[in-house]
């Protein structure tokens, strides 16, 4: 098989996981919305396993490269210089992995915001359970050590 082919065939594996991947992150945003703690915990380890399949995609797509005499590191299109046929298909392919990554990568970062905002929410609401426990002291009666709270404010 050809370089070009091989290629193709890799990077659509590649694309198809991306893919899935994407797909997960767009259900992780519903699943942060709705405060799904264990889907959350669940669709996590999906995506690792993903991760890890398309890591594994990437180390043939470098082995491949070796083994045709090219730097492992080299881009899509620096391989489209150096091969004969297929370069409409790998330019196209080029397109959608940057699609997809890009898509990918805005969605991180939503989800990313969400979290710290329900961390932040949660934080809130825990200050607020405390100082409703704590009682004020003032004057000459004997300081509270702060027993009553269910959180220590203290780091």
């Amino acid at each position: 098989m050809t370089l070009d082919k091989e290629l193709i065939a890799l990077l659509k594996e590649e694309i198809e996981i991306l893919h899935n991947i994407k797909k997960i992150t767009y259900d992780k945003t519903d699943i942060i919305v709705n405060n799904k703690v264990e889907d959350l915990e669940n669709i996590t380890k999906t995506e690792e396993d993903l991760i890890n399949k398309l890591a594994l995609k990437e180390k043939e797509r470098e082995n491949l490269l070796d083994n045709w005499g090219l730097d492992k590191n080299m881009t899509i299109s620096k391989i489209m210089e150096k091969v004969p046929m297929g370069k409409e298909e790998l330019n196209s392919l080029r397109e959608e992995l940057l699609v997809t990554l890009s898509h990918i990568q805005s969605r991180n970062t939503l989800n990313n915001e969400l979290i710290i905002e329900n961390l932040q929410w949660l934080d809130f609401n825990m200050n607020l359970i405390y100082n409703i426990q704590t009682p004020p002291t003032y004057g000459k009666e004997e300081k509270s050590q702060g027993g009553n709270s269910l959180f220590d404010r203290k780091v």
